[in-house]
């Protein structure tokens, strides 16, 4: 097990890191004032980045009536922390489909669910207007990027954690046992090396323990809400049970930071299903 472990810590480090501009434009976009032509430069520098975000921009999920043909336009209409958000989309975007080449349908589903949770993390922090949304997106577009280190060098063991859960365990739980770390903890480790925001990592790092959560435990209770309700939405369930389908423990401290029941969490399934479909360019991102 030790053997392993260290095996998937050295073969993380291989990793490229986490684009320039993109920790660059997190660290401008903190700063008190911030206007969207304060990164706007930054942005420019890569022009791949900018296709995408002008891709984006004019896609159906932003509705806007006019052609968006130039970033500074698109900074007016989407503001400072929606620009962030699509940044760090594109760019995790890029390491998302970069698995192992013999899972892509793994990995296009992968991306799906981190856009869906993101989406549904953005829409339990409007309606509880207990944390930024768009700090939300990002926070839940990237909190099991773990999950990405496992399926590029780690297929068996990943596949041996997916057998077992079914058995009732948490995932965590198995992932501990037969990995001696959690995807959780793999990802934390990750974005460490990317140099992102310490409350991404520390979001990230207990996003299914949001009772351990250090630096914002609202935002890790609102991801980690929003990761149950994405999961009960790919399940399709549309009974009215009150219950909530999810495949892990839904932690109780997370209803009392988000001030939230499990019907206000249902009652967003619908919302969730509309913007999914106007979502559709963001998941061929």
């Amino acid at each position: 097990m030790v053997d392993v472990l260290r095996s998937i810590m050295a073969d993380m480090r291989s990793l490229a890191p986490f684009p320039h501009v993109a920790t660059t434009v997190l660290d401008i976009a903190t700063r008190p004032d911030v206007v969207p032509q304060q990164l706007i430069p930054v942005i420019q520098t890569d022009p791949g980045l900018t296709c995408k975000l002008l891709m984006l921009s004019n896609s159906a999920y932003y509705g806007f009536q006019r052609e968006i043909a130039s970033l500074e336009e698109a900074g007016n209409m989407l503001g400072v922390r929606t620009i962030t958000s699509l940044v760090l989309a594109s760019c995790a975007s890029s390491d998302l489909h970069k698995t192992n080449p013999s899972t892509t349908a793994g990995s296009t589903s992968s991306w799906r669910d981190a856009v869906t949770t993101a989406i549904a993390a953005r829409l339990v922090a409007t309606r509880t207007g207990r944390t930024d949304p768009e700090r939300a997106y990002t926070a839940g577009l990237l909190m099991n990027v773990g999950d990405l280190v496992l399926e590029r060098y780690y297929e068996e063991g990943q596949h041996q954690v997916e057998q077992e859960v079914p058995l009732g365990r948490p995932r965590i739980t198995v992932e501990k046992v037969v990995l001696g770390i959690s995807h959780a903890e793999l990802g934390a480790r990750l974005v460490t090396r990317w140099m992102l925001p310490q409350v991404l990592i520390d979001t990230i790092r207990f996003h299914h323990t949001p009772e351990k959560a250090v630096l914002d435990p609202s935002l890790t209770a609102t991801v980690h809400l929003a990761e149950a309700l994405t999961m009960h939405a790919k399940t399709g369930d549309n009974s009215d049970d009150g219950r909530i389908h999810s495949t892990f423990p839904i932690s109780d401290l997370a209803w009392k930071h988000t001030d939230m029941l499990p019907h206000d969490l249902l009652a967003l399934r619908q919302e969730l299903s509309d913007e999914l479909i106007k979502a559709e360019d963001l998941f061929a991102a």
